[in-house]
């Protein structure tokens, strides 16, 4: 046994100091050298007992009971000694690598820094060796000569192993992984997982692995451990309740000769789609297709050659020269939640903000206050979103809830349109299938049609009336 968890009660304390408990009495005992997976539902905790071995947690988390490493006390230890300890002797691999990764820093410096605070000394030959072992362990030889990349420029995987060669930089006994492969397509979840297993036998790594996805850990890990509800991992049901009329009098948007690029390279070429009113869109490829690039196109928020014109007030054209008034009939969802809300603003704040931005006036000054509360109550009953949490931040929140509050943002302004950018990939499949639900009851509520950006088949066949795939750009079928 390398590390043991006695007793372990974390809560959090709003302003008016009531405390709301999320992790009770919790024991657990991490084994030498093995793989020990923690497995529970969104909300359930898991995330926040991985924070708490690092003293990660929140200003206003409340926590006690005992975290056993080298026969010190983890929870009672000052920030000048767990500095010592974080990254050197216990390391950790973070959920989403587009928010642990610094935007702002090349690869090469991101690895470089991780080295170097924990020694300092190293010369320049000696580190630029290290760096070399680091992405070869990680199965990353080919970026030795891409260090001047910046996280933008790799591929999920990619970036998923830059966080596993920083973690595993300074030779640490424990390493936490927290939700590593979420974020990623189904093939390189696999690799992601097996790099793992295989870098956990050849380094005698002790690995606590945090996933909501007990099939993907049955067989790497030398133990499970389930906390929470017990995960209902059936997908549901939906039917199309759409008859389509595939007349070019009811197209809803078209896209001609679309080409997008980065740089130099070409992630988009010549690509061409009709949608009619009444389709759901899915859209299906790997990791680095094309098809989130895609989706970033038809809202406008990256640039592009061709045309993208859109169906509203029957009128086909291209609207994205008027964005306020394209904001207000499309929308998106982000594939993550955490990095997508504003972590100053309160939940409430959060949903309101796009009625206050286009606010047209037409209600009177005095009453808009009124109209704003009731649209915002209004929609988090819809979404199944308690009361209470619209005085929260999201950080505050679990995945699941997080991500209703992204969907709320956007739905509260009516839009036609509803991109959804791998909606559901963070989150367990209780919480899916929840998020799911919520989505098709909406539709039957609203005009509204959707977009769904997938890698995962299951998701895709139940939201969509038209599936799209994408390769390298293209539109394979």
């Amino acid at each position: 046994m390398i590390l043991q968890i006695k007793n372990l009660q974390i809560g959090f304390v709003n302003k008016q100091n009531e405390e709301k408990t999320i992790v009770k009495n919790f024991n657990f005992s991490l084994e030498k050298s093995k793989i020990t997976a923690l497995v529970g539902c969104s909300g359930c905790g898991k995330s926040l007992i991985a924070l708490s071995i690092l003293k990660l947690l929140p200003n206003n988390a409340r926590f006690s009971g005992e975290i056993i490493f080298e026969n010190q006390n983890l929870l009672k230890l000052s920030d000048d000694n767990l500095q010592k300890i974080r990254g050197k002797k216990i390391a950790m691999i973070f959920q989403d690598p587009n928010t642990a990764l610094n935007p702002l820093h090349k690869i090469g410096k991101q690895i470089s820094e991780a080295i170097k605070i924990h020694n300092p000394k190293i010369t320049k030959i000696a580190l630029k060796k290290r760096i070399e072992e680091l992405l070869k362990m990680v199965e990353l030889s080919d970026l030795e000569n891409r260090l001047d990349n910046y996280p933008f420029q790799l591929s999920g995987g990619q970036k998923q192993r830059v966080l596993m060669a920083i973690a595993l930089a300074n030779n640490p006994q424990i390493l936490i992984a927290d939700e590593p492969t979420t974020a990623i397509d189904k093939n390189i979840q696999v690799e992601i997982l097996n790099l793992i297993k295989k870098l956990s036998k050849i380094y005698n790594l002790s690995v606590l692995l945090i996933s909501h996805n007990i099939n993907f850990v049955k067989n790497l890990a030398d133990e499970i451990i389930e906390i929470g509800e017990k995960i209902n991992s059936e997908i549901i049901v939906r039917s199309s309740q759409f008859n389509i009329d595939n007349s070019k009098n009811n197209i809803l948007f078209e896209i001609k000769n679309l080409q997008v690029k980065h740089n130099k390279s070409i992630i988009i070429q010549d690509l061409n789609l009709t949608i009619y009113q009444g389709q759901n869109l899915g859209i299906i490829g790997q990791s680095g297709s094309g098809k989130s690039t895609l989706a970033m196109a038809i809202i406008n928020l990256i640039e592009f050659k061709g045309e993208i014109n859109f169906n509203f007030e029957n009128q086909l054209k291209n609207w994205q020269k008027n964005l306020k008034y394209l904001r207000n009939k499309v929308q998106i969802v982000f594939q993550d939640p955490f990095s997508s809300l504003n972590p100053r603003q309160k939940i409430f704040d959060i949903i309101a903000e796009g009625l206050i931005i286009h606010n047209d006036k037409k209600i009177a000054k005095n009453q808009f206050k009124n109209f704003v509360n009731d649209e915002v109550l209004n929609i988090a009953n819809q979404l199944q979103l308690p009361i209470e949490l619209l005085n929260f931040y999201p950080h505050q929140l679990s995945g699941g809830q997080r991500q209703r509050v992204a969907i709320a943002r956007a739905i509260i302004l009516k839009p036609q349109i509803l991109v959804l950018d791998e909606p559901t990939t963070a989150l367990d499949y209780q919480t899916q299938n929840q998020i799911l639900k919520l989505l098709i009851n909406l539709q039957k509520n609203h005009p509204i049609q959707y977009i769904i950006i997938s890698h995962d088949h299951e998701v895709i066949d139940v939201m969509s009336d038209k599936v799209i795939e994408i390769h390298d750009g293209k539109i394979i079928s």
